[in-house]
């Protein structure tokens, strides 16, 4: 005998452009992300019981840095349309290098504010419904991206906000995946929700501290410096 309850019909009655809607209404709306033009995001990490200062900075669709701080020296790498730099000298560099654009493609995402976000109803085009899973005891709905980088969402099935994204990534010339743990969520004035923590298989966590939205950044950071 077959019986549907009402929490069983519910799910199975979603589609992938539901829960993503729905996801993009819990974390703020797009109304609310497309009036954000700069976004700078202030915390630290752990990585083996060693702490270091991680900020990420971004202009809509201009540019994209990503600083560390680690035993009094500092990392960055930067992202803009057309070229990408990295300069890691507690990794043994000693100036900045170009990255070779397709080495980045991946990550092009990141110079959009609702991209890198998960804010954007464009992102989703190929999504499919993928059912539901559990993730750090948290019932989520499953959300394959349907990107070449096999990429998968997990919404919250009570908030909808984004838990975790499990993605194909190169590393040292070998294929990885790779999942990232969003929690600790909060509204800023704005009106968006933010994950505060971050936490990468491969990273550990980074939590954020301080989110500035809409003030000045000078463009000259998402240039190296050559001196």
């Amino acid at each position: 005998m077959l019986v549907v309850t009402a929490n069983n019909y519910s799910a199975t009655a979603q589609t992938a452009d539901d829960i993503i809607a729905k996801h993009i209404d819990a974390i703020g709306g797009e109304k609310n992300w497309n009036s954000i033009k700069s976004m700078k995001m202030i915390g630290t990490g752990s990585m083996q019981g060693q702490e270091y200062g991680f900020t990420q900075t971004i202009v809509d669709k201009k540019g994209y840095r990503q600083d560390i701080s680690i035993a009094g020296q500092n990392g960055y790498v930067i992202i803009t349309p057309k070229e990408a730099w990295s300069f890691y000298p507690f990794m043994g560099q000693t100036k900045p290098e170009s990255m070779p654009m397709d080495q980045v493609k991946d990550q092009l995402d990141n110079i959009d504010v609702k991209n890198l976000n998960m804010a954007s109803k464009e992102q989703f085009k190929k999504a499919e419904y993928a059912g539901i899973d559990t993730i750090n005891k948290v019932s989520c709905y499953k959300i394959k991206l349907g990107g070449d980088d096999g990429a998968t969402a997990y919404f919250d099935s009570k908030t909808y906000y984004l838990v975790r994204v499990e993605k194909k990534i190169k590393m040292q010339g070998e294929e990885q995946e790779m999942a990232t743990d969003f929690s600790n969520f909060k509204k800023q004035d704005i009106g968006v929700v933010v994950p505060m923590t971050m936490t990468t298989q491969m990273g550990g966590d980074i939590n954020f501290k301080t989110i500035e939205i809409n003030k000045a950044v000078d463009e000259k950071v998402f240039t190296p410096d050559t001196k």
